[in-house]
This record gives structure tokens, C-alpha cells and sequence, in this order.
């Protein structure tokens, strides 16, 4: 399932859109980066990396894409609230 993300520097006013995103994670410091970077991996095999000081809001469907991964692994359905 895709989703989209959008971020905005802090203090910025304007927000960025990014579509398609089939996943995210966080990459923690190693060699090479001064601080930790939130990944975005997109349909199109892109990997964006955004600042972990940065403001950054999801669409609903990266918690439908989270919950149906829990219960593929689950094998059963989870109910939430």
C-alpha cells in the first residue's frame, strides 16, 4: 500500500509533498552521517532521506499499510480502536 508523506523544516511554513511511498524507516548514526535521517523508499526504487529535525506528518494509509503487515505476520486480524 502506498502512502504519502509531507515535511517541513522546523520553523519553516511551507510543506513538502512526497508521494508514493511504499515504506519508511530511520537510519541511526554511522560513519558518514552527523545525525540520524528518517528514509523514505518510494514505488520508483527512490530512497529520500529527510532530517530527523524536520516536521513530518503521514497519510492514513501508512497505518493501513503498518496494521495489514502486523496481521500478515500475525496471521489473524488485529482489531484497534
Amino acid at each position: 500500500m502506498l502512502y504519502t508523506v509531507w515535511y517541513k523544516k522546523p520553523g519553516g511554513i511551507f510543506w513538502h509533498k512526497i508521494k508514493d511511498v511504499e515504506g519508511d524507516s530511520i537510519v541511526e548514526t554511522e560513519k558518514g552521517y552527523p545525525v540520524p535521517v528518517r528514509a523514505l523508499f518510494l514505488v520508483n526504487k527512490i530512497r529520500i532521506e529527510i532530517p530527523m529535525d524536520c516536521v513530518v506528518k503521514f497519510s492514513r494509509e501508512r497505518y493501513y499499510s503498518i496494521q495489514a503487515e502486523l496481521e500478515k505476520e500475525a496471521a489473524k486480524q488485529i482489531k484497534t480502536k
